[in-house]
């Protein structure tokens, strides 16, 4: 009689790296960002650098960037640390990263550029998460151009056993958390959860997948990022593989 252990196959695994981008001027000064194409900074260019020392051991079959150049600059200045991906450069030396407008960052309206922390019309604002900024986006939106992103681009690939980079925004991984089934969506569509977690920048977040479903994540410490931000995101709450 045949040993059925031998008929069972071995699982196909993907893995999804995910992190925001470097520090950028803006950062330091707490301004709201948003879609406003602010560049690195020189801390933000060795963060990302180190980032890619992080995920080193990652040969990667596909990478996604946002289309601000914070979000695409971290992507190749990461990957030219890796030493093992060179399979992702075009004849020209130059990386072949995706730009995707899905991933951008969560649009702030007419509060782009002001202080987050002092504006008196900023702290004033009672934010939910359908509500949109004035002038820009809310939370859910971006959470649902995330999740159609997810679906249609990252979730086939883990279940093709690719191995991911996605470099974005502070908005786009706190999307990514609840699209994943690492944390739920306000029930009551009231939650200000975007006020209440710390993305630290270029700080990946790697999540593996056996058959298409999520079945363990784990969060690398940047060195070149501060300690009490490097300790600020990782999820807390396990998950067996995204919701619907």
């Amino acid at each position: 009689m045949a040993d059925p252990a031998l008929n069972e196959t071995a699982p196909v695994r993907g893995t999804l790296v995910l992190f925001r981008h470097g520090q950028t001027d803006y950062n330091v000064e707490h301004l709201m960002t948003g879609t406003r194409d602010i560049p690195l900074n020189a801390d933000g260019e060795n963060q990302a650098r180190e980032a890619g020392k992080l995920i080193s051991v990652f040969h990667f079959d596909k990478v996604y960037s946002s289309t601000l150049s914070r979000a695409f600059n971290t992507a190749a200045l990461a990957l030219g640390e890796t030493h093992a991906n060179d399979q992702l450069k075009k004849p020209d030396g130059s990386w072949d990263i995706e730009k995707r407008k899905e991933i951008i960052e969560l649009d702030t309206g007419v509060f782009t550029g002001r202080n987050h922390k002092t504006d008196p019309e900023i702290l004033r604002y009672e934010r939910h998460y359908e509500k949109p900024l004035p002038g820009g986006e809310s939370d859910q939106q971006v959470v649902e151009r995330v999740r159609k992103f997810y679906e249609e681009e990252l979730l086939p690939r883990m279940q093709r056993g690719e191995t991911v980079l996605v470099v974005s925004h502070s908005g786009i991984m706190r999307a990514f958390d609840i699209v994943l089934g690492l944390r739920e969506a306000p029930k009551d569509n009231k939650g200000q959860w975007t006020s209440k977690t710390r993305v630290p920048n270029a700080t990946p977040t790697v999540c593996e997948y056996e058959d298409g479903q999520l079945v363990k994540h784990y969060h690398l410490a940047n060195p070149d990022v501060p300690a009490n931000e490097n300790k600020a995101v990782t999820p807390k709450k396990q998950a067996s593989g995204p919701k619907a």
